[in-house]
């Protein structure tokens, strides 16, 4: 067994796999033997069946399926030995035909593997914001706690400090043909949800409203506030939106006192409203400056990824994509796809050469214990803040039985050990922020 090389240039080649006869004979032969012993053939004892008619009827399949067996294993050997990332998978060359009974048995495959390519993360900045929770925020986030668990004071009529419960639905126009069963909408509004909020203050409990689909693709905000995205409003079946008022409701705040306190983050952990207030900021904190890390390290990709030449085998992929899908008719179809998915490829490279050279690996824990977190930051939104490690991880250990879950989380691993190295290893250009102020950063 022999696999040979010849390079087209740097990113592909030819590689050509050569077994000899004495490679697969032996195990193609024992397996007939194996055949001959517990095959079943009329006027024949099992056992019995001569070999010459075993051969006649299966050695071309089983030495056809050996001969691939061993050509995958010796392509994938001379892969790993060699360390070539490949990029798509190898193309094998037209075979007229396989001669299994021949002295040697080759087949040629074209592959298009990854450049060399050493990235030094030390020579790109970029901006590293501090940013910090200002009162404003850190009030904001108390107040939101307090609703959390606040009781409901019914209305009479909509003030500015009420919570305003509304349906949603189509008006089917009178005459209409056919079944309509279009599923009505439930949204709450405020204040803050101004476009909606003047739509129907002055209703009261079960008034309504008309809004027309031309209004509802016009003002994107209202519609948005309906619980009706762009989509929808181009494509309604119906020309108008009933928009009527179920519910009308204040809140009465909960108390800043221990109750709420152990409510929210489990018995006497916070004594006074000064610790909360303490916790929150230390919390509002950590969760902008996560905010602030992945900013930076985007940044850091970016210019990464405008800086670093990456040399695609471009006649390979081209061969590929023709081999690989057959929707793919013509090889100026090929080139045409690959043109729109070559920033792409070449990002994904980048990243692999990153995440290698930078020696990032994921294992089981690593897996598990990012799937525990995301468990917590989704409690937390209910306001848990207490639940056991044990009953964390009994939620987080089901929420890996499903496959796309573990290759998601498998992904954010990968890449929260590669922000780290880039924070570690990149430059950084330390800069004090607000927290509004960061947020009009990442608009640019």
């Amino acid at each position: 067994m022999n696999v040979t090389a010849k390079n087209h240039d740097e990113v592909s080649a030819l590689l050509t796999v050569t077994l000899d006869k004495s490679d697969y004979k032996e195990k193609v032969d024992k397996t007939l033997i194996n055949y001959a012993k517990n095959a079943q053939v009329p006027g024949f004892r099992k056992g019995k069946v001569p070999l010459s008619m075993v051969k006649k009827q299966y050695e071309a399949g089983i030495a056809f399926e050996e001969i691939n067996k061993q050509i995958s294993e010796a392509l994938n050997a001379y892969v790993n030995d060699n360390k070539l990332r490949l990029v798509g998978q190898p193309v094998p060359l037209p075979v007229n035909e396989l001669d299994y009974n021949a002295d040697q048995v080759s087949v040629a495959f074209e592959v298009g593997y990854e450049p060399e390519l050493t990235i030094d993360l030390a020579k790109y900045e970029a901006p590293h914001y501090k940013v910090e929770a200002s009162d404003k925020e850190i009030t904001t986030s108390v107040e939101n706690m307090q609703k959390r668990f606040a009781e409901r004071v019914e209305q009479d009529k909509i003030g500015k400090d009420s919570y305003i419960a509304l349906e949603v639905k189509q008006v089917v126009e009178e005459g209409a043909e056919g079944e309509h069963n279009h599923a009505p909408k439930h949204v709450t509004a405020n204040k803050e949800t101004k476009a909606v909020y003047d739509l129907v203050k002055s209703l009261k409990k079960d008034g309504s409203v008309k809004v027309s689909k031309e209004d509802l693709v016009a003002k994107e905000d209202l519609a948005k506030e309906l619980g009706i995205n762009k989509d929808e409003a181009e494509n309604m079946h119906h020309n108008e939106v009933e928009v009527t008022v179920k519910d009308i409701y204040g809140l009465d705040l909960a108390e800043l006192n221990q109750e709420l306190f152990d409510k929210v983050y489990g018995k006497d952990e916070i004594k006074s409203e000064e610790e909360l207030r303490e916790r929150v900021k230390k919390e509002l904190d950590e969760y902008f400056q996560q905010n602030a890390d992945v900013h930076f390290v985007n940044k850091i990709l970016e210019q990464v990824s405008e800086k670093e030449e990456v040399k695609l085998p471009e006649a390979f992929l081209t061969k590929w994509l023709l081999f690989s899908n057959q929707n793919i008719q013509s090889e100026e179809q090929a080139k045409e796809i690959l043109e729109n998915e070559k920033n792409q490829i070449k990002y994904q490279i980048l990243e692999g050469k990153l995440m290698t050279q930078n020696e990032i690996s994921l294992d089981y824990n690593d897996v598990l214990a990012q799937a525990e977190q995301l468990v917590r930051n989704q409690l937390a939104i209910y306001g848990i803040h207490h639940l056991s490690d044990e009953e964390v991880q009994k939620y987080a250990v089901e929420m890996l039985k499903d496959e796309n879950q573990v290759r998601q989380i498998s992904s954010e691993v990968g890449m929260a050990k590669l922000k780290d190295a880039i924070l570690e290893k990149a430059s950084k250009k330390e800069t004090a922020i607000s927290h509004d102020e960061f947020l009009e950063e990442l608009k640019k």
